[in-house]
């Protein structure tokens, strides 16, 4: 913010607080601070223009879920569904520009809102709002109205409660998996011969009836597990 700029906002807030109703002292009191702040602290005074990165710098208090160094989940305050949650990136990106971390966090956020609130469907639309594109993640029980209402900050906070978790690094299991002694693996290949044929019969069938793994739809980017879309989509 530049000098004129800022004589300007000035300005504009001492006309704003010469309006308002509270005691005389105190409009004078607020008035001569914001008529001597420099440009600097006038702008951390008006707070962040981009309410999603007033969030994911903390200057904004939100309810979380998750992080990593790419972006954060957080619940929406006046959701459509229990637990409609929203990915916001840490920077101002358009969706063809979501990273391998983003998308990755994405994905975790859905398999712990099947696991935690066990979902009909789970719904995933991206949003752009003054340049700053958000993922908003919907599960669904079948009981929804289809309108905004305002959440109980109580009830909020016993749901960031139940849905937190510690985001994982892309590709941290495989490493686990490739630290695995030889020995277990050498027992877990004995085991598998050992299976009778009913047992695998079985295990397919409950492979099928718990059907596809999650997907969201997208035009401009193709992603090898996550593709999203505009306009919302559905995800059994």
């Amino acid at each position: 913010m530049d000098s004129e700029e800022a004589k300007k906002v000035r300005q504009a807030l001492i006309k704003q607080i010469e309006g308002m109703d509270i005691p005389e002292s105190q409009k004078q009191d607020t008035i001569t601070k914001i008529s001597q702040m420099p440009p600097n602290d006038l702008e951390k005074y008006l707070g962040p223009k981009c309410v999603f990165c007033g969030i994911a710098s903390k200057q904004m208090q939100a309810f979380r879920l998750a992080e990593n160094e790419e972006a954060l989940v957080v619940l929406e305050i006046n959701p459509m569904a229990k637990g409609h949650s929203m990915l916001i990136p840490k920077k101002h990106l358009a969706l063809a520009d979501f990273s391998p971390e983003i998308y990755d966090l994405l994905q975790q956020t859905i398999q712990v809102m099947k696991e935690k609130l066990n979902p009909v469907e789970i719904n995933v639309s991206s949003n752009n709002i003054e340049g700053h594109t958000v993922i908003n993640i919907l599960p669904l029980s079948g009981k929804e109205s289809g309108k905004r209402e305002k959440a109980n900050p109580e009830d909020l906070k016993k749901l960031e409660d139940m849905l937190r978790f510690q985001a994982k690094k892309p590709g941290e299991k495989e490493k686990k998996h490739k630290e695995e002694p030889k020995e277990e693996k050498k027992e877990a290949k004995a085991e598998e011969k050992e299976e009778p044929k009913e047992e695998k019969k079985e295990a397919k069938a409950e492979e099928k009836e718990e059907g596809p793994e999650p997907k969201i739809i997208e035009t401009d980017k193709s992603e090898p597990e996550i593709i999203i879309e505009k306009s919302p989509i559905r995800i059994p």
